[in-house]
């Protein structure tokens, strides 16, 4: 067999351009030599007959890592955290391998950077605390393998697998053929030995992680850091995990001690809450598991050339631009000569459609230059009809509100009945888009 070291195309004759991404000359022929036996092969047997033991979990020292990771490690667990360049995915692993360990043998694989250069980046953080973490400055996933069972080690980290080649596969490293490869020789080794391993993952400039897409499907877990490059602070979403909850994030503070954990994240997301701005409005959406109170912000100024901007940042634009045909059909609120722009604060990506309420009033208040009381937050998914839909985990969401001190909240109207009692501050419910800007602009 033949296969496309770009995208992995497979032949059964050797081909000039890889009929799938175009490339000339990017065939090569599939080794023959067997890769090695890493653990103990066994015959199928009835699912009722496996030994059932709990799922034990490790913690990494982080809590909100330990959180996004379902309640911490899992032994045999494998990782990939992925992350534009510069974004601390080293850094974070390099913490993560001082706290753990305390837990077992730690070893660092950089083969990226030398272990000079690791060490600089260590005295940096706090060169003492780093004692007892092992550094290998190697590339060949197979010494690594001799390594893990010279040494026994329990906790190995790959920094990062873009760079990792084997024997057993053509190609240069990098390429799809090297990156399947040594994905499936790690996920063996942690199957077999019970080995928890953290692979870091390069991103193409659309933002996903380079190589197949079954690297994403090989793996236990995937975790993408999102931050801009003038912002401090850093998001770790949890898009895969086989053993826990996916979509929940948690935020990090770059210092120069490394990345902190940010656990209080309201200053972040409502930089003005105790302030009544026009073109603002509070919602509360959920992120995996975990209510977050957010400042959508909206301006609407009159188009100053003949064609109208409209742009969103955080936002799905889809849903913005029919959020603004919903409020121009059902409000009759004319906006065709408006330049339209909403933002999320504190750079966060929202897709729950609960904070579609939210972004009409900050479009509304924005273009009536009205503001939205202070202590209001918004909750409820808009439809075409321009009725307010009823949205879940009410309960959760009205929770968080309270914590944030908030006196006033609207909500759907068939979410009322789910309500609990023991809420102090008002809660109203809707079933109107045009309801709700009456009773809030009148």
């Amino acid at each position: 067999m033949f296969y496309c070291g770009e995208c992995g195309y497979k032949s059964i004759k050797w081909v000039g351009k890889c009929p799938l991404c175009q490339g000339w000359e990017t065939f090569i022929r599939e080794s023959d030599s067997p890769q090695k036996e890493i653990g103990s092969k066994s015959p199928p047997c009835l699912l009722r007959d496996v030994e059932k033991k709990g799922i034990k979990r490790i913690s990494t020292g982080l809590d909100e890592l330990n959180r996004i990771l379902g309640g911490g490690l899992v032994e045999g667990e494998i990782i990939l955290v992925g992350g534009p360049p510069g974004v601390g995915k080293s850094t974070l692993l390099l913490d993560v391998a001082r706290r753990l360990t305390t837990k077992g043998k730690t070893l660092y694989v950089s083969a990226e950077e030398s272990p000079r250069q690791i060490a600089i980046r260590a005295q940096r953080l706090g060169e003492k605390t780093f004692e007892n973490v092992y550094i290998a400055g190697e590339d060949n996933a197979e010494n690594v393998f001799e390594y893990i069972k010279q040494e026994n080690f329990k906790f190995v980290i790959i920094d990062s697998i873009q760079v990792v080649h084997i024997s057993s596969c053509e190609g240069a490293k990098g390429s799809v053929s090297q990156i399947r490869g040594c994905a499936d020789y790690f996920t063996r080794i942690a199957k077999a030995m019970d080995v928890i391993i953290f692979l870091v993952g390069h991103v193409t400039k659309d933002g996903v992680i380079a190589g197949p897409k079954l690297l994403e499907h090989i793996v236990d877990s995937v975790l993408y850091f999102e931050g801009e490059s003038l912002s401090n602070y850093r998001i770790l979403r949890s898009i895969k995990n086989r053993f826990g909850p996916t979509g929940d994030i948690a935020v990090f503070e770059m210092k120069s001690s490394g990345l902190v954990e940010v656990k209080k994240i309201t200053d972040i997301f409502l930089p003005h809450k105790d302030e009544s701005l026009p073109g603002s409005c509070v919602i509360c959406a959920i992120e995996g598991l975990r209510p977050i109170l957010i400042e959508l912000q909206s301006l609407v100024s009159k188009a100053s050339f003949g064609t109208v901007r409209r742009r969103s940042l955080g936002f799905d634009f889809n849903r913005f631009s029919l959020l603004v045909a919903i409020i121009e059909k059902r409000i009759k609120i004319s906006l065709s000569s408006q330049d339209i722009f909403l933002s999320v604060a504190g750079g966060l990506k929202i897709n729950d459609p609960a904070a579609d309420l939210g972004a009409v009033m900050a479009i509304i208040s924005s273009f009536k230059d009205k503001s939205n009381p202070q202590s209001m937050v918004s909750i409820g998914e808009v439809g075409l009809a321009g009725e307010i839909r009823r949205v879940n985990n009410i309960n959760l969401r009205l929770k968080e509100v309270e914590r944030g001190n908030f006196e006033f909240c609207i909500i759907p109207k068939s979410n009322l009945k789910e309500v609990d009692k023991r809420f102090k501050f008002k809660i109203r419910g809707f079933s109107s888009l045009k309801d709700v800007i009456n009773e809030v602009f009148k």
